[in-house]
């Protein structure tokens, strides 16, 4: 019976943690030089897994982490080789 308990709670915290990335949206400026600055808005919804996007522009570990924690309205730079990519989560 507690296995079953532990089986249905650990599914339950799964389906959470997709819902919710999935339902997040940002926010994205890459600026390589004063002449190409572009700017993106990426929505989690299409995505197959969470930072999917980011992961495609070969962000790190690190910055996948720091990027995860951040709360609506909240932004955050980072290098990524010669370019400067700046987020804001917007949902």
């Amino acid at each position: 019976m507690q296995f079953f308990k532990q089986l249905n709670n650990n599914l339950i915290g799964k389906l959470h943690r997709t819902s919710e990335f999935q339902q997040r949206m940002w926010i994205v400026n890459v600026r390589e030089n004063t002449l190409n600055n572009d700017t993106f808005v990426i929505s989690e919804d299409s995505f197959s897994e969470p930072m999917q996007w980011m992961k495609r522009q070969n962000y790190d570990d690190y910055m996948i982490d720091e990027l995860d924690q951040l709360k609506l309205s909240q932004s955050v730079h980072f290098k990524v080789g010669t370019a400067e990519h700046c987020l804001f989560r917007v949902k």
